[in-house]
This record gives C-alpha cells, sequence and structure tokens, in this order.
C-alpha cells in the first residue's frame, strides 16, 4: 500500500504587528499609529510610506494596515490591548493602486481623486488608498498627487523600494517605516512559530540567526529557506514513523 506523504507546512498569513520583523523605530511608529498616540491624519500628515528592498514585506503589510488602522480607531477593545497584537475585526473598505509602468501618470492621480470624493461607509469615516512602488509615478504624477494629500478623510498607505525617487514632499507629508534588515532577534519568535505549528521543536537560535543572516533581509528568503527546514523535519518524523509501525506490524 502506498504511503502518502505529509501534507507540506505553509507560512500563515500576518495578521498583526507582531507577525512581522521591524527595525525598532518602525515598529515604534507603527505600534504608536494603532494605539492612537500618534494621530493620522493629522497635522498635515496623511501618508504612511513603507520603504525597504524587495521581499521584505511591504505591500504584505501595506494591504494589512487599513484594518488594523480601522480597528484601532472605532474597536473599543483595542484601548487595552497591546498595539503590535491587534487584528482586523472591521474589513474596512480601501483601493488598491498599482503605480506600475503605464499607470503611473497623472490619470492615476485623477482616479484617486474620483474613489476618494465620496463619502466613505468605514465606521471611521476615512478612506484607505494603498500605492504599490509610489516612487515609479513621473514626477509630474509625483506633484500632482502631492497637491491631493491634504485631506482629513484619507490614509494614503504607500510601498516604494526608492525612498529617494519619491518627492519630498509626499515624504514630509507622510509616515515614514523603514522595513529594511531588522534586528535579527526580531524573527526568533516568528520562526519558532512555524515549527511549533509543525508540532516540531525549534533549533537553537543560533541556527535560526544564520537562516535571517542568508536571507540578507528578504522575508521570502527566509520564509521559504524555514519552510523547506520544517518540511524535511516533518517528512523525515513521518518515514520515521512508518518505519515504527511497519516493525511492530
Amino acid at each position: 500500500m502506498h504511503n502518502p506523504r505529509p501534507p507540506s507546512i505553509v507560512i500563515q498569513a500576518p495578521r498583526c504587528l507582531d507577525d512581522f520583523a521591524l527595525q525598532p523605530n518602525s515598529r515604534f511608529k507603527l505600534e504608536s499609529i494603532l494605539d492612537l498616540s500618534l494621530p493620522i491624519p493629522a497635522n498635515g500628515i496623511c501618508g504612511i510610506v513603507l520603504y525597504g528592498l524587495y521581499g521584505t514585506g511591504k505591500t504584505t503589510l501595506a494591504n494589512l494596515l487599513p484594518g488594523l488602522i480601522e480597528t484601532a480607531k472605532v474597536n473599543p477593545a483595542c484601548a487595552a490591548m497591546n498595539a503590535g497584537s491587534i487584528v482586523d475585526t472591521e474589513d474596512p473598505n480601501s483601493d488598491y493602486f498599482a503605480c506600475a509602468q503605464g499607470q503611473n501618470g497623472a490619470q492615476l492621480t485623477q482616479s484617486i481623486q474620483n474613489r476618494t470624493t465620496y463619502m466613505s461607509f468605514n465606521s471611521s469615516g476615512l478612506h484607505y488608498i494603498i500605492m504599490d512602488e509610489v516612487d515609479v509615478l513621473t514626477p509630474a504624477a509625483q506633484a500632482g498627487f502631492k497637491s491631493i494629500m491634504n485631506r482629513k478623510d484619507v490614509i494614503f498607505i504607500m510601498t516604494s523600494n526608492n525612498l529617494d525617487q519619491i518627492d519630498k514632499g509626499i515624504q514630509n507629508r507622510s509616515i515614514l517605516i523603514d522595513m529594511n534588515v531588522p534586528p535579527i532577534n526580531d524573527w526568533r519568535p516568528i520562526l519558532r512559530r512555524v515549527y511549533e505549528n509543525a508540532g516540531l521543536p525549534a533549533p537553537p537560535d543560533d541556527v535560526l540567526d544564520q537562516v535571517v543572516q542568508a536571507g540578507r533581509g528578504s522575508a521570502r528568503s527566509i520564509f521559504s529557506d524555514i519552510v523547506m527546514s520544517v518540511n524535511q523535519e516533518v517528512r523525515e518524523k513521518h518515514e520515521t514513523h512508518l518505519i515504527t509501525l511497519k516493525a511492530c506490524s
């Protein structure tokens, strides 16, 4: 009889800030947004720019933030919670724009204006606009976009691989979040959970640290290597179990 291999372990999608490895100052800023000690939109700030290398989790976090921010603003239970553990309970409406080639001109700014003209149906009254790779907007488009960043009912959540290519006026109207290479020890609890979810003991910290160092700041590379190691251990454990059963039969 054929013995099927055990199912492969996959990484669970992040649900809160604690599911991300972040630089201390970046974590502090994001947690301050969620515990409402850093109000947004307010004081001329209506944007959040997540910037860093490829694969650092910018787009994943950008898509998560509208739900986390909306929940923090309207759910009273959040006042008693650690900001890093807040999860989305509101599922707010948000609009996503990929600033790709051919969609990086003035028409994009006009589209954003059109989408935010109407009243928001979110409980907070806010619109959430996600703009992926905002640095590829043309200079003219960035100038036009900067001119609409005076809204008090919109939060613009942007990602960028190249912060220096974003208009200084956009940066000045935004909270800047550095997503590059967080401390190694920030990764340890996240990687341990992958092993724990697979029913395996996590390896020593120095082994986990080697995986993080080899990944060079890319969450994609780090998680790929961890999943490979976990699946190999799960498979070996499964095969050992089958051999034991066969010996006892």
